[in-house]
């Protein structure tokens, strides 16, 4: 079996799992295509605990998604990632707040930004240097990884 290193990995943040559910969201298709290949293999893709907990606690609340999923159906999407095969799992080492402490001394983070900065200590604890986000903005400061935004789908051409 074939195994992929951190740093051919990109790690699919919150957002991505998100848009993918509501269809009525404006990065909808985007997000799908992106969330769908890292589900299948054909993008090394990861996740991590932290961003199955943002999923979770953002899809469930009717006052931050259109289509607030239930709780079951919440339950659902996050075994499906739990379990995909091709889709890489990584987690905070034990070295995590020293990680931490680290960044914090070279970023200006404050407030809710820990949890970027947390995401990113993880990211970088596991090797992984790339990120999938809609909100490129927030994770632009860290200079450690390269923040991609997932393009958006091109139109169908007409056959001729």
């Amino acid at each position: 079996m074939k195994t992929t290193k951190g740093s051919e990995l990109v790690l699919l943040d919150s957002n991505i799992l998100i848009y993918a559910t509501q269809a009525e969201a404006p990065h909808y298709l985007a997000a799908k295509r992106v969330r769908d290949q890292g589900l299948t293999g054909a993008i090394p893709a990861c996740i991590s605990p932290q961003v199955l907990t943002e999923f979770f606690a953002v899809v469930t609340n009717p006052k931050r998604v259109s289509a607030p999923l239930t709780c079951e159906e919440a339950i659902a999407e996050v075994k499906k990632y739990d379990q995909a095969q091709k889709l890489v799992k990584i987690y905070p080492g034990v070295n995590i707040v020293t990680r931490m402490l680290s960044l914090l001394e070279r970023y200006a983070v404050t407030g809710i930004h820990i949890h970027d900065l947390h995401l990113v200590a993880t990211m970088l604890e596991n090797g992984v240097k790339r990120l999938y986000t809609f909100n490129t903005k927030d994770f632009t400061p860290f200079s450690d990884i390269a923040v991609l935004e997932p393009p958006a789908p091109q139109p169908a051409r007409p056959s001729r």
